[in-house]
């Protein structure tokens, strides 16, 4: 299980640097009650994030043997995600070039309303941010193709994929942690202010971060 969890861990990125999902935590931990509904968005990304790679896992492995050399097309899959990721990049970049100079990004109406949401509504935002956030999604899947096919029981798997969701969750949990200090609201709202201003350029990043690797995995499984 060590080996499968390192070879997963590269993974782990776009879930812990996604801004979004950060940005959401920081939002509600400055409303009215905020511990109480960070808590409960935490726990929801949590618990999605593990549902959606075990299923992601289940999927994969039930087309293979695990404990078997792992499928070709495996290999083609990843090879698709990346060439899906790096055009994805390439359209943001294009977008980006052609936004004015000096304008200031736009806050999302979904985020400007994050302190005025009900328990309901707060959990069916962090459950659109997993499965609705490329990057988040890209996170998973890359897991899960990882770990689909490793000759580990269903107990172990569901473990791997736990620990994977726990480290891949240290963003989402860390504005928590800055609550807790003497000028917790400050750190948080440094925090949501450069988040805001430099998430177009972490989005990106990490897109191009995630095509790399996801071609890189193709390539080796057809190559190697």
């Amino acid at each position: 299980m060590g080996k499968a969890l390192a070879d997963m861990l590269p993974y782990t990125l776009g879930l812990i640097v996604s801004p979004f999902p950060v940005v959401a935590v920081i939002a509600l931990l400055i409303s009215s009650n905020g511990r109480a509904k960070a808590l409960l968005f935490e726990a929801t990304w949590l618990i999605m994030s593990w549902v959606v790679l075990v299923v992601l896992i289940a999927l994969l492995g039930s087309a293979g043997a695990a404990g078997h050399a792992r499928p070709v097309w495996t290999a083609w899959l990843s090879l698709i995600i990346g060439v899906l990721l790096l055009a994805m990049t390439i359209v943001g970049i294009r977008r980006a070039a052609r936004r004015r100079e000096g304008t200031a990004p736009r806050t999302p109406r979904w985020l400007a309303a994050m302190d005025t949401l009900t328990p309901p509504k707060i959990i069916a935002v962090a459950a659109l941010l997993i499965v609705a956030n490329p990057v988040n999604l890209a996170s998973l899947a890359g897991g899960a193709i990882t770990a689909a096919h490793e000759p580990l029981t269903l107990g172990r798997q569901l473990i791997l994929a736990a620990v994977f969701v726990v480290i891949g969750s240290v963003g989402v949990l860390a504005p928590y942690a800055a609550a807790l200090s003497a000028d917790g609201e400050q750190r948080l709202h440094r925090m949501r202010g450069w988040l805001l201003l430099h998430n177009g350029a972490l989005t990106l990043l990490l897109l191009l971060v995630f095509a790399l690797l996801f071609l890189a995995k193709g390539l080796r499984g057809l190559l190697g």
